[in-house]
């Protein structure tokens, strides 16, 4: 009877120390707005172009900036951003995943003057997507 009494608490150690607290769990998505910022050269940039590669659910502007977007394809989304602009955030894009960032990326396509409308050349712009 010992035995068994010994033999069962034992079986019970083993099964509560496999299922144990101390298995990680997994990371769930958190949705919500990361935010795509950029730098340019020049100081008077009123018109951008961007394509962002990643899935957006919505995007959304910031501050007085007029933004307008149309999907490019599946994981690609074409943005224009109109206004003012000076470097720094120039608007938000919901996201199923913020933890995901890393596989967002973004780029300038077109760059326009907002007094003379010439085209800037985008090789000199760099763009960011955060958190």
């Amino acid at each position: 009877m010992m035995r068994r009494s010994l033999l069962g608490a034992v079986i019970v150690g083993l099964l509560t120390a496999c299922g144990g607290k101390d298995t990680p769990d997994p990371i769930k998505p958190v949705a919500g707005d990361l935010t795509v910022a950029y730098n340019g050269p020049s100081q008077t940039d009123g018109a951008l172009l961007l394509v962002v590669t990643g899935v957006i659910a919505e995007v959304k502007t910031v501050g007085s900036y007029q933004v307008a977007s149309a999907p490019l394809g599946p994981t690609s989304t074409r943005v224009v951003v109109v206004g003012a602009l000076t470097a720094g955030d120039i608007f938000k894009i919901r996201v199923s995943d913020v933890n995901t960032v890393a596989t967002y990326s973004a780029r300038v396509d077109e760059a326009a003057d907002r007094a003379t409308f010439a085209l800037n050349d985008p090789a000199g712009y760099s763009v960011i997507v955060r958190k």
